[in-house]
């Protein structure tokens, strides 16, 4: 029998096969029918956001599945607030990594203390969450808590936020220069509309959190060579976590065509499927540093989720959907 390792690895491979499928049909979440609020995934019982890999993965649940809602738990969060899993439904694995433990030390006294070590190998576990569209009479969504945002005003605080200068000319590409930690843009009258603008800016907003002073990613070698593939995978799915985050739809088209980065991407991720794990994590990194530094000057345009009340009467005779939430 696999262990949680094996499991997560298969999960991982299946998940990256998903994601490149839809870079060979051309797009990458942008899609103008996806609902961008259920692109969001939170836990509106544990009040947790899906972080990382585990992020994308439950969007591209969304997309795979056609759910409108954001919200995702296991099966014991739901059952423990009277509601059960519908039969036949299925959960998605999403996986966590510990790092450190707690460790039992003697002080010079003889006391007993703990203290936080680093474990010498991660251990991995994992459990499965269901969207609530697959729980029995789960209250619905309100979508008033997530209402369209004016994207005139949201680019415009972007470009206010920025942490480098932002040149907007007459020209035909753009570009983040890490020697002079400056953004270069078309004109916004060169693009199809403002949302395609939004999304060009975000992305190369992404490229600037790698500087040294910031995130300090490598910046790496020529269009076309595996490095610049792989810090263009994590400053478009960066810049994606951060529409979403935003309330920007995913409709935007960039200035550029991104049909010759999608095929950089997929030989990346192709030749090590964890390479688009390791790509999440730093993409988490540049939403958290862009969003943050536009909420501490302005209001989110989203609510966060409510938790669920529990119910009076929950069924007695079905049993919920058991989950693996244990270290194996």
């Amino acid at each position: 029998m696999p262990g949680a390792f094996e499991i997560v690895m298969d999960e991982r491979k299946a998940l990256v096969d998903k994601i490149i499928g839809m870079m060979k049909q051309g797009y990458f979440f942008n899609k103008e029918e996806w609902d961008r609020a259920s692109l969001r995934p939170q836990n509106p019982l544990s009040k947790v956001q899906y972080k990382g890999g585990n992020r994308l993965r439950l969007m591209a649940m969304v997309v795979e599945h056609g759910y409108k809602d954001p919200r995702w738990a296991t099966a014991r969060q739901y059952s423990e607030k009277g509601y059960f899993i519908k039969k036949g439904e299925h959960g998605v694995l999403c996986e966590k990594w510990i790092f450190e433990k707690q460790k039992k030390v003697k002080d010079q006294n003889g006391n007993v203390t703990f203290e936080t070590v680093q474990l010498d190998r991660p251990q991995v576990s994992f459990f499965r969450v269901f969207n609530a569209e697959q729980v029995q009479d789960f209250p619905g969504f309100g979508r008033n808590e997530c209402p369209e945002p004016e994207i005139d005003t949201v680019v415009d605080r972007i470009i206010d936020t920025s942490e480098c200068p932002i040149h907007e000319i007459a020209q035909d590409r753009s570009f983040y220069s890490p020697s002079l930690d400056e953004i270069y843009l078309p004109l916004r009258s060169q693009f199809k509309d403002q949302t395609s603008f939004a999304k060009t800016l975000l992305h190369e907003l992404a490229h600037m959190t790698g500087a040294a002073s910031r995130l300090n990613r490598k910046f790496g070698g020529p269009f076309g060579s595996e490095g610049y593939a792989k810090e263009e995978l994590r400053a478009e799915i960066g810049a994606l976590f951060t529409e979403t985050d935003l309330g920007i739809p995913l409709s935007g088209e960039h200035y550029e065509d991104h049909s010759d980065y999608l095929r950089s991407w997929i030989s990346v991720i192709q030749n090590d499927y964890n390479e688009f794990f390791r790509a999440c994590a730093d993409a988490e990194k540049i939403s958290d540093r862009l969003v943050s530094n536009y909420a501490k000057k302005y209001e989110l345009p989203f609510a966060e989720l409510t938790e669920v009340p529990v119910r009076e009467h929950a069924e007695e005779k079905q049993e919920p959907v058991r989950t693996e939430e244990q270290i194996r």
